[in-house]
């Protein structure tokens, strides 16, 4: 009888925790930042609030991390070398970068961004609303969203540490067309 208690408690926790996945729609959700011009420039939006369907690229490599997250701090400099490499290979702005701060503020976004010297865009998510619409997904997740269809759609999902970086490379150039 405990058995069945366990099983079906645990059946109705995985039921109620779905995260989002290759093929999905990326959650419409308005994401704020502190921008400087580049940064809405490299993005094309035009304020510190907007959606992701704002963003003027044909597809998005998002990073969703936290600033308390070991394996997101021990990633950072990796996440660096693979926004040079894509934006080295991605003359035309293809593909944008943005990072989402899952239950950080302004100040740790900031703190974050200087510390590990990230260059693309962060936004946060101080009170978790994207964290809970992404399924309240572990840090990090990794996704790359193809912005050119009715909705924001979900190419790619990696959850945790991104130890291979040129692996990681190949598959956005993959999954993004660029050569």
């Amino acid at each position: 009888m405990k058995r069945y208690i366990l099983i079906s408690m645990l059946t109705i926790l995985l039921i109620g925790v779905t995260s989002a996945f290759a093929g999905q729609s990326f959650p419409d959700v308005t994401m704020t930042g502190q921008f400087t011009d580049e940064n809405k420039a490299y993005l094309g939006v035009s304020s510190d609030t907007f959606k992701l369907g704002d963003i003027k690229a044909d597809y998005v490599f998002i990073e969703a991390y936290s600033m308390y997250c070991p394996v997101c701090q021990r990633d950072a400099p990796r996440m660096n070398e693979v926004y040079e490499t894509i934006t080295k290979a991605d003359p035309n702005g293809t593909v944008k970068f943005l990072g989402i701060a899952l239950g950080n503020t302004a100040f740790e976004v900031t703190f974050y961004q200087k510390k590990f010297n990230v260059e693309f865009p962060l936004v946060r998510d101080e009170d978790y609303v994207i964290h809970k619409a992404l399924g309240e997904i572990p840090t990090p997740t990794f996704y790359i969203v193809k912005l050119t269809g009715a909705t924001p759609e979900i190419l790619y999902v990696k959850e945790g540490e991104a130890e291979d970086k040129d692996a990681l490379i190949q598959i956005i150039l993959d999954k993004t067309g660029l050569k």
